[in-house]
């Protein structure tokens, strides 16, 4: 395999070199032997690659791990004479004086020094690459036969092709059962596409109908009973923070209780039964009532009997036939072309490559997502053939998977390798926010601004091309239904990522089995639960990204906080309690003591601590940090004044019940691009006018909690933001003076907000929506949600319907417990013409729409455009013989 770290790191760099080769040239003249070094090394590195992957070479291999350390130390060097100089200079110009200061020149020696062992360090290296490689060096250029697609296909699992029997079959199971809660098992190997025709099932229309409750859940080989609980019982809208400190016993409990009519249960993935006895405890969670019915996926049939499953209700899906394997792959490979293969060159190519993944659901679309990320030349659509043709001698399914899989990861992009391997440090089927996954890749370095783009867009297209290979899966769709919110990754994609991260020593998780042992060397560690972080040591390390994830004992938190001076080198922490009840002391309110001493920290990031009501001042040290993200700590009263001077900061995201302002200065934060929740204040804290220095910002999430924070005209800075894309206003906090709030927000925008995209307005206090709620102020938008405060909004204000300079085009509407609003749909199709999705929840007195709003029986109403509900709802033929028969108009109306 390819080293994934080497070339990303390589080319940040060099690029660091030549873009600040004179601020470094300054420290050191070993910096240039460095650049000439490390150029040299770059031209031979795609020849290492092939040679390393196809001979095996243990060697090559060694002298690639000692290329990456080199590369590594390299680059803390340069990142501490780039800390050496922000303090010698301050922003200022430097000069001669400044570098003839003793404790200057000490630094500048150590660091030339430390230099000239690495450029020895590197020469070496090329001289035993050299041994093992034939060739002459080429000059580094862009990877061929690579054509990326920067926005998501988004191909729900349940869409998938060749499943109709199957779950016609299963389904006519479900819907005949007759007794208390019938066991139904599907079972077969990894990757044959058990959970996709599980969801196919659940979403049938005549399953959703027949049931009042509908639980899916996974459980995988390591689970603990009491977190699937909580899980189960989230599903059927349980609050977590009712869930919280309960045992195994109360859980089971509520379960039962919540299950009491007619329900389908999905346990995904069940590895065994009989460890812990876990099943026969959730059995008595799962109360008799007829007609009920429980679905295990497993690889192994004698589980899913061990649980009740009879002989005859378990299936046993089948690889896919050659025409339904072509037909998933096409709308894989051809998505840019909706499905279909228009070049006649590639038809008989791609059809060898899929004959080539043996009918397997999972490698047909790793595969498949793999040549859409090619061009259309016939040079390489050939070689990926004539791989796959030297593979044929393998007979087992697994093996056979395995290597496909392996092909999709050699054949990454260089930058997408290690954003990829980052997915090792999370448990089996672990939720991962797409966000919070870029802020990682962003404080390694694995991502960049670049081309008129931010950090996070280019982050955000690199997780489309993982969507797009399938080698990560969505979750959660986001507002637009055009990417997704929330991750995870197949269990089989899971294991090929932690065996290469393992290979290339790229993490360390002390509880992941076969995981290498900690060391000073290691540079990115994960921590689960109770996990002991003792391994650090009191020696510094080279750790570069430390993330706690459901951290649940003081010990952990005591542990972290006395060795956070230990790891210097650290990017990237992350810390996310279990359960922020649990932490009443003083051990969780100070363990951010030493963040001071992290200079070269980038991203910081800390979730579920009731105990934190204070972040240090020595948060100013952070000269490097970028992203900064406190959430789900309700008791944190404020922020330290020290925070306005890190000018590197692109993201600021607060999430407290207890936060009144942000600090004073905040508009000297310039290069802010994300910012949130910003509550607005006129005295020791910062107003709305603040904002106006900040013009680089793309997201604002913005509390308004008085009437007083806000002067007269203030209102139309906003209108200063013009590179704004979303912007969230929660008018929650104002408990009086509604009225005065509404007259001095009322205006419109001017200029007009020409690059807002998504507007989400919580709690409007007024009868009527604001005069810049409109086409003129707001051209571009595309998404917009409406909550009024108490269903208070009677009707949209004039401005809304003003067509002078256009209509809307908006195309997502949300109209959300506006309990007075007596709007018609005629007029609102009028005035949208662009929109394709509509829903609304508790408006009882909208006139004319396509459905029954005063229906209590349904929650959530949606509405899609006849064009679109095939594209955003494929269903399959028989499921759309159900809807003609059941007399399903076009206006789908479902639950969410």
């Amino acid at each position: 395999m390819a080293d994934a770290v080497v070339c990303v790191l390589l080319d940040n760099l060099l690029s660091i070199l030549v873009s600040e080769g004179r601020q470094l040239l300054e420290f050191d003249d070993q910096f240039e032997e460095t650049k000439e070094e490390l150029q040299y090394m770059q031209s031979y590195l795609k020849e290492a690659e092939q040679v390393k992957r196809r001979d095996r070479n243990e060697i090559l291999k060694t002298v690639m791990s000692n290329l990456r350390e080199l590369v590594y130390d390299a680059e803390e060097v340069i990142a501490d004479c780039q800390l050496l100089f922000q303090k010698k200079h301050k922003g200022c110009a430097p000069n001669f004086t400044s570098y003839c200061f003793p404790t200057h020149l000490k630094s500048r020696h150590q660091l030339g020094k430390q230099l000239m062992k690495i450029n020895q360090g590197v020469r070496k290296v090329k001289e035993n690459m050299k041994s093992y490689l034939q060739t002459a060096p080429r000059q580094p250029g862009k990877e061929e036969g690579n054509m990326p697609l920067t926005y998501p296909i988004l191909m729900h699992e349940a869409e998938m092709v060749g499943l109709e029997d199957d779950s016609r079959k299963v389904r006519n199971w479900i819907l005949k059962a007759d007794g208390p809660s019938t066991m139904i098992g599907i079972a077969g190997m990894g990757g044959i596409g058990k959970t996709t025709l599980t969801q196919k099932i659940c979403h049938s229309e005549s399953v959703k109908n027949s049931f009042n409750h509908l639980v899916f859940v996974t459980v995988s080989q390591s689970f603990k009973l009491d977190e699937l609980l909580k899980k189960m019982l989230k599903k059927l809208d349980v609050e977590e923070e009712s869930l919280r400190g309960k045992d195994v016993e109360e859980l089971l409990e509520s379960l039962n209780k919540k299950l009491d009519a007619k329900y389908l249960v999905v346990l995904d993935d069940v590895w065994q039964t009989n460890e812990g006895m876990w099943w026969d405890s959730l059995k008595s969670g799962l109360p008799p009532v007829e007609g009920s019915c429980v679905i295990v996926t497993t690889r192994n049939k004698e589980v899913a009997k061990s649980m009740g499953a009879a002989g005859r209700h378990i299936h046993y899906p089948q690889t896919l036939s050659n025409e339904d394997s072509w037909s998933l792959f096409s709308k894989v490979a051809f998505a840019r072309t909706g499905g279909k293969c228009t070049n006649p060159d590639l038809e008989g190519l791609g059809k060898q490559i899929v004959a080539r993944c043996g009918g397997m659901p999972l490698t047909i679309k790793v595969v498949g997502g793999m040549m859409l990320g090619k061009s259309d030349s016939v040079h390489e659509w050939t070689r990926i053939s004539e791989h796959l043709k030297e593979e044929l001698g393998i007979d087992k399914k697994d093996e056979m998977i395995i290597s496909r899989l392996e092909l999709s990861y050699e054949e990454l992009p260089t930058h997408l390798k290690p954003c990829l391997l980052c997915f090792a440090m999370f448990p089996e089927d672990f939720e991962i926010y797409v966000t919070e996954m870029v802020y990682w890749w962003i404080g390694e370095g694995f991502v960049w601004g670049k081309n008129g783009k931010t950090a996070v867009e280019i982050g955000e297209e690199c997780f489309s091309e993982l969507f797009n290979r399938f080698l990560i899966l969505g979750v959660d769709k986001d507002n637009f239904e055009r990417s997704y919110v929330r991750c995870k990754m197949h269990d089989m994609v899971r294991d090929m990522v932690i065996r290469i991260a393992r290979e290339e020593s790229f993490v360390v998780r002390p509880d992941c089995g076969g995981s290498p042992a900690f060391s000073e060397q290691s540079r990115r560690l994960g921590i689960v639960g109770n996990t002991a972080v003792g391994s650090i040591g009191d020696s510094p390390t080279k750790l570069r990204t430390l993330v706690g994830m459901d951290i649940q004992s003081k010990e952990t938190i005591s542990s972290l906080k006395t060795r956070l001076s230990k790891v210097r080198w650290l990017r990237v922490l992350s810390i996310s309690l279990s359960d922020r009840n649990l932490d009443g002391d003083v051990v969780y309110n100070d363990w951010l003591s030493e963040i001071g001493s992290l200079q070269h920290l980038v991203y910081l990031n800390i979730e579920n601590s009731s105990a934190l009501r204070l972040l240090p001042d020595s948060i100013g040290n952070l000269r490097n940090l970028r992203i900064l993200r406190i959430m789900d700590c309700p008791n944190l009263e404020r922020l330290p004044m020290s925070i306005t001077t890190l000018d590197k900061l692109i993201g600021i995201h607060i999430w407290s019940e207890s936060l009144e302002c942000m600090p004073e200065g905040l508009g000297k934060l310039s290069n802010l691009e994300r910012l949130g929740w910003f509550s607005p204040v006129n005295k020791n804290g910062s107003g709305i006018s603040e904002l106006k220095s900040l013009t680089k910002l793309r997201e604002l999430r913005m509390k308004i909690k008085s009437v007083e924070e806000i002067e007269d005209g203030e209102w139309n800075v906003l209108s200063m933001l013009q590179y704004l894309q979303i912007l969230r206003l929660d008018f929650g906090g104002i408990s009086v003076e509604r009225d005065g709030v509404v007259r001095k927000i009322e205006g419109e925008l001017s200029p007009p907000l020409k690059s807002l995209r998504e507007l989400y307005l919580w709690n409007w206090p007024g009868e009527r929506t604001p005069a810049w709620l409109s086409p003129t102020s707001l051209p571009n938008l595309l998404f917009l949600y409406i909550n009024g405060y108490e269903g208070r909004i009677r009707e949209m204000g004039p401005r809304f319907w003003d067509s002078e300079s256009g209509v809307w085009k908006v195309e997502l509407l949300v109209l959300d417990e506006l309990e007075e609003m007596e709007e018609e749909w005629q007029r609102m199709r009028r005035a949208m013409p662009s929109l394709r999705l509509l829903t609304v929840i508790n408006c009882p007195k909208l006139k004319s729409f396509p459905f029954d709003v005063t229906d209590d029986s349904w929650d959530e109403k949606i509405w899609r455009r006849e064009e679109d509900s095939g594209l955003l709802l494929k269903g399959t033929a028989d499921e759309e013989e159900e809807e003609e028969e059941a007399g399903t108009s076009i206006w789908e109306i479902t639950e969410a």
